[in-house]
């Protein structure tokens, strides 16, 4: 025993994971500990710019390095590089940027619209005195530009900062400024876009129009006759009465909603248990092998996933089964031009069906010198095809022997791994008479064993296995909760960000609302007016208003549905059978999610028809007559 002092404690980060630092020495400390062996030395190499470098340059400078040192070939799991390369999904973003767009576009024109409105009397008296359509335009398209000019330099300002403060260890002058160079001349072509029709209405009424202008009687269509008024009938009426605009609100409405629905039911799909639970489906728990020695030395010197292991678990209160889930090595294979490594599981009766399922391209091994292999390995070895022939060897400095690809399959159909990310999943599986074959000193395989325990005593099944893995050399313990957790972070990051665009286009559906609200009050002063000198009550008044919001409501919660409802349906279809190995999940309607939205959506309308109603309140009658003139 050597007593040793504790000058400090570290921030226990990723504490969950495995081959994290629990205690930290210092090289004089570790060279004096008893048992000291210079060789047993881990090293990882890291190399610069390793975002640039493929699998296959780094896999040629490892070779190298350990052939000038005369050093074995250091391991490297191909699931790393897989995991590494994933793209960015452009199209995404795009689509994203994409309705950004159309509903600036459509608030931008909205406010615009009541802006003309407001003065187009005052430039109906600019005509009189001799300005010209043409210096008209020129007016409003000024005001437009110096607007959006300050709107632009604001948000992109605002933009910057808060990219900046998100993500300070990314920030890239280069890519900065090519992002603010599109920004700004996407947002300045949207505006440019959606002032061109309020200029188009400004430059091309005449002074005598300009005066009796009412924009909200502009396209009033043919009414039938005979119609019985009322409060309901008349507020249907003015709801009907600008279809264009009417379309325009409703389809920004229900646009948010559209998005809301489809993302809220993906992630109601890609459930965090549910998906971890491919990884965990006989417990919570799994013991696997986790030393600084290779996988084979572990297992020739005495595996210990062995019997008395065994007993020692199933004596935990809880604990009804143990199931050996995997048998595996780390293999390298290569061809005359490429090589890679990843772990080898064994062919067995449990997986062998899952794996013949998960096929792409060619078979299933039929003799002890044939391999199926992970296709994105195909990636980065353009020569490890179906019927191409490799070298393999299982565990360092060990032989090797020829064997042929039968076939390729997909890993997301084949769920193996440990930890959060799982890499250390299998990377190819081989039949059970190569292993023996090439380690016949080893009488056990196992990698990895499912715990199987009983629900109502998890927590006191993790604590006894804690217990008992701190307690054995070699071994370690993965939990469902680290997969959930990390699945938790990954759906967030995904789909959070989506759940923020519908809200924010939904947004803009809102103001585009309120605009409409503020300029048909404006419009129908005197016309509310005149019904109120003729009988019309201010309970009346105020009952049509709220049918006419309360329609614009329920025809954007019906658009939502009928458009939504079917691509939401579609697109956690195609999801579940990326997500769950070709299985189709059943759908699940976000019922929280819509109900809010609607329950926002109407709450709203309400709010909006009786604020509009009590303004009117504070002018009299003949005020609001001449308010128009």
């Amino acid at each position: 025993m050597v007593i040793m002092s504790l000058p400090g404690i570290m921030n226990s980060v990723n504490e969950k994971e495995a081959n994290t630092c629990a205690i930290i020495l210092s090289k004089a400390a570790l060279t004096e500990w008893n048992g000291f062996d210079p060789a047993g030395y881990r090293a990882y190499a890291h190399f610069k710019n390793s975002d640039q470098l493929g699998e296959e340059l780094m896999t040629s400078y490892c070779r190298e390095i350990a052939e000038e040192y005369q050093l074995p070939m250091p391991k490297m799991n191909s699931k790393y590089f897989a995991y590494a390369s994933k793209s960015f999904d452009f199209a995404l973003m795009a689509g994203v940027i994409a309705l950004v767009l159309i509903g600036g576009y459509i608030v931008i024109q909205s406010i615009f619209r009541i802006s003309i409105n407001d003065k187009i009397q005052s430039y109906g008296q600019l005509r009189t005195i001799g300005a010209t359509p043409k210096q008209i335009k020129r007016i409003v398209k000024n005001e437009g530009r110096k607007l959006g000019s300050i709107g632009i330099l604001i948000g992109t300002v605002l933009g910057v900062c808060g990219g900046f403060l998100l993500f300070s260890k990314g920030f890239n002058a280069v890519s900065y400024v090519a992002t603010v160079i599109l920004t700004l001349i996407s947002s300045w072509i949207m505006v440019s876009v959606s002032i061109r029709k309020p200029v188009k209405i400004a430059a091309g009424i005449s002074p005598i129009e300009a005066v009796h202008f009412t924009p909200a009687q502009k396209d009033i269509r043919s009414r039938k006759k005979n119609i019985k008024l009322n409060p309901v009938s008349m507020g249907i009426a003015n709801f009907r009465r600008d279809r264009k605009k009417t379309v325009a609100i409703v389809a920004s409405l229900s646009l948010g909603g559209i998005i809301l629905l489809v993302v809220s039911s993906i992630v109601l799909l890609r459930s965090p248990e549910a998906l971890a639970r491919q990884f965990f489906p006989d417990g919570d728990y799994k013991i696997y092998l986790d030393s600084e020695m290779t996988e084979e030395k572990v297992m020739a010197a005495g595996n210990p996933l062995n019997e008395e292991l065994k007993q020692e678990i199933l004596s935990i209160d809880g604990v009804t089964d143990i199931i050996p889930s995997r048998q595996s090595l780390h293999a390298t294979y290569k061809t005359e031009i490429h090589q890679a490594g990843g772990m080898c599981d064994m062919l067995t009766d449990q997986n062998y069906a899952v794996v013949e399922a998960a096929l792409t391209e060619g078979t299933m091994p039929t003799d002890s010198r044939s391999i199926v292999i992970d296709y994105n390995v195909l990636k980065q070895n353009e020569d490890m095809g179906v019927g191409s022939t490799v070298e393999i060897s299982l565990g360092e400095e060990q032989p090797s022997v020829s064997v042929t690809i039968s076939g390729l399959y997909a890993p997301a159909k084949v769920y193996s791994g440990h930890g959060r990310m799982h890499l250390d999943g299998a990377t190819l599986f081989a039949p059970e008479a190569l292993f023996h074959e090439l380690h016949p000193e080893i009488t056990s395989f196992d990698y990895s064993w499912s715990i199987v325990n009983d629900p109502k005593k998890t927590d006191y099944v993790g604590a006894e296995l804690k217990n008992i893995v701190a307690s054995h050399s070699n071994i370690a313990l993965d939990e469902i909760n680290t997969v959930i957790e990390y699945e938790e972070m990954t759906n967030s990051f995904a789909f959070g960000s989506m759940e923020v665009l519908s809200w924010l286009v939904f947004l803009f559906g809102v103001i585009n609302l309120i605009n409409t609200t503020l300029s048909n009050q404006i419009a129908r002063k005197q016309e509310n007016s005149i019904l109120r000198s003729i009988g019309l009550t201010q309970k009346q008044l105020c009952k049509m208003n709220i049918c006419e919001g309360l329609c614009y409501a329920l025809f954007a919660t019906l658009a939502t549905l009928i458009v939504g409802l079917p691509a939401s349906i579609f697109a956690c279809r195609k999801m579940s059978v990326g997500a769950f190995a070709g299985n189709v999940v059943p759908y699940q309607f976000p019922v929280l999610e819509m109900g809010l939205f609607i329950l926002v959506l109407f709450g709203m309308e309400l709010i909006l028809s009786v604020w509009t109603i009590r303004r009117q309140k504070k002018q009299s009658l003949i005020e609001q007559m001449r308010a128009m003139e």
